[in-house]
């Protein structure tokens, strides 16, 4: 026999009697043995163990969970009850309205990097800023003086650290950063870049300034960080470019890992952003991934649901909100105004007050931000318009029931051009805040669809992320450009501006009637054409002693407000 091969074994000499089974490589199995006599009784329904399947969705068992565990979000939201009462007061609080009349003011604050700002994350009680971006530092900022308070960097790391994203625990006590790191000595001609190692996340000591944990999972780059408190354990979930949605099981201190977890998902290639849900004790979440968004367990780690595509290339931002004002119900396709009465620009996106019906559950808002196709031309230009939108995501009212993802309204401008991705919006509930990727960031009114104020104060390059504070009048906006530019609502001063009209309409009118006076004394002498000069001449001289008054001086010291234009012509009626 040739060596290392076996002897074939003959179909006949397995016998149907004998108990033991051939495993198919060198023949056919044997019969199993047939019973003895009889026929075997079979099982019926009620004997056979059917595995207890757990309901996917549960509105019972969730609103128990969510009432032990109430949500800690919508710490942006704007309340008409907590602005400033006084208008000509300066305002202090969470800015409520980007308007006309409430313009946003560029402070005069330096906060820069060297390189491009990614990402920006506030402390949760709002007194620090931390920025992170492609050079490898973390720099934390005073939200009162805007003065660098620390810069973190990982000393040890011998490759290329790029921040992209990050956390503050909710101590303010560490920091957990997420980005890129690069090959130091291999170079990616497909990249054009250092090559991609796998990415880690990295807990910073704030006070320190030293890394103490370093957490391994994902392959590529880190794009979204959260940390969630679920049934009294702690948990951070991040999103990669690696396609994997992973969640982190940590110590009471935020810091030591207990274990680690993927969702189970082999279809996804890019996982953007994480956002819970509301009203169900942090058990699900939704996350933009790929062209569309897709519902979690955070407890199984499994897809509870995915939804149709939103865009045609990449749906990179995604997050529930509370709405201060209803909006109005829009058809799928935008809809554009002709005329510039609401927003001084032409191309907006108008409200259209049909179509959908009320729920009969419990539902949530949800903004969506997207990038579409280029075109097939020169690829230069997107195939469709870039728009935010508008969702409703309602719950089921049923056990194991569907989700219903609907659409309420695309916003939409022919200058939002933001075809880029890695871009996050920001919202107070009465505003959506859209950055684009030529240095603009829109405001579109999230009731009426209309553009109601353009933030132009970055380099014409991508605008990356925006943040309300929760509790001061600020609002923070970082850039390719490396800045972060900080804004205050202010209130357009109606009142002051109508008193000054007034009290210049008062003066004019008096220096008139006193050249009137003059005239009359002299109208025997005169004749109808000197007199009409005399009378323009009077007009001229009261526009010209306004023209030269300080507005200042108007104001500071305005003349009584008893006197009227009829009261002046009245007396000088008499002195004639």
């Amino acid at each position: 026999a040739t060596r290392g091969r076996k002897k074939a074994v003959a179909v006949k000499e397995l016998s149907d009697n004998e108990d033991d089974f051939d495993d198919g490589e060198f023949g056919k199995p044997a019969k199993q043995k047939r019973a003895a006599k009889g026929k075997a009784r079979q099982l019926t329904f009620d004997e056979i163990e059917m595995p207890v399947k757990e309901p996917v969705f549960d509105p019972v068992q969730l609103k128990e969970l969510a009432e032990r565990n109430p949500d800690t979000y919508w710490r942006e939201l704007a309340t008409v009850t907590e602005t400033t009462p006084d208008p000509s007061a300066e305002l202090t609080g969470r800015i409520d309205f980007i308007d006309e009349d409430h313009p946003l003011e560029l402070l005069p604050h330096s906060i820069t990097d060297q390189m491009a700002l990614t990402g920006m994350s506030l402390s949760p009680d709002g007194t620090l800023l931390a920025t992170f971006g492609s050079s490898g530092h973390v720099h934390i900022w005073d939200t009162d003086t805007f003065e660098c308070l620390t810069t973190l960097r990982d000393r040890s790391e011998a490759n290329i650290d790029e921040f992209f994203v990050g956390q503050f625990t909710p101590n303010s006590e560490y920091l957990i950063v997420g980005g890129k790191l690069k090959d130091r000595k291999r170079w990616s001609e497909a990249d054009e870049d250092n090559h991609i190692m796998p990415c880690p996340l990295k807990i910073f000591n704030v006070l320190t300034g030293e890394v103490v944990s370093r957490l391994d999972g994902h392959s590529e780059e880190i794009l979204c960080v959260k940390s969630v408190v679920y049934k009294g354990e702690n948990y951070y979930v991040t999103t990669s470019q690696d396609g994997y949605i992973r969640r982190w099981h940590m110590d009471s201190d935020w810091v030591v890992l207990l274990d680690s977890k993927e969702v189970t998902d082999g279809v996804t290639c890019m996982a953007f952003t994480v956002s819970f849900l509301p009203n169900t004790g942090n058990r699900y979440f939704m996350a933009a991934t790929d062209d569309h968004v897709t519902l979690m367990d955070l407890e199984t780690c499994l897809i509870v649901q995915r939804f149709d595509p939103i865009y045609s290339s990449y749906c990179d931002c995604g997050k529930f909100i509370e709405l201060v004002e209803e909006p109005l119900y829009q058809a799928r396709k935008p809809v554009i105004a002709e005329d510039e009465e609401d927003t001084g620009v032409v191309g907006s996106s108008r409200a259209v007050t049909t179509g959908l019906p009320e729920p009969a559950g419990t539902f949530a808002y949800f903004v969506t931000r997207g990038v579409e196709l280029l075109d097939a031309e020169d690829n230069t230009v997107s195939s469709r318009p870039n728009t935010c939108t508008l969702h409703r995501l309602v719950y089921p009212i049923e056990s194991d029931g569907s989700f219903e993802l609907q659409e309420i309204r695309r916003y939409y401008h022919d200058d939002y051009l933001s075809n880029s991705w890695l871009i996050r919006l920001a919202s107070n509930g009465r505003y959506i805040l859209a950055p684009t990727l030529n240095g603009q960031v829109f405001a579109f009114s999230i009731a009426t669809g209309q553009v109601t104020s353009v933030l132009r104060d970055h380099d014409t390059i991508e605008v990356r992320d925006c943040k309300f504070h929760p509790t001061k009048n600020l609002l923070f906006t970082c850039s390719d450009d490396g800045t972060v530019k900080a804004y205050r609502s202010t209130v357009k001063p109606k009142c002051l501006e109508t008193t000054v009209e007034a009290d210049v309409e008062m003066e004019c009118s008096t220096t008139v009637a006193a050249s009137e006076h003059e005239r009359a004394q002299t109208s025997d002498l005169d004749s109808p054409q000197t007199a009409a000069e005399s009378h323009f001449n009077g007009l001229k001289e009261g526009v010209e002693s306004l023209a030269v008054r300080d507005l200042d001086s108007v104001v500071s010291d305005p003349p009584a407000a008893a006197v009227t234009i009829a009261a002046v012509e009245e007396n000088v009626k008499q002195e004639s």
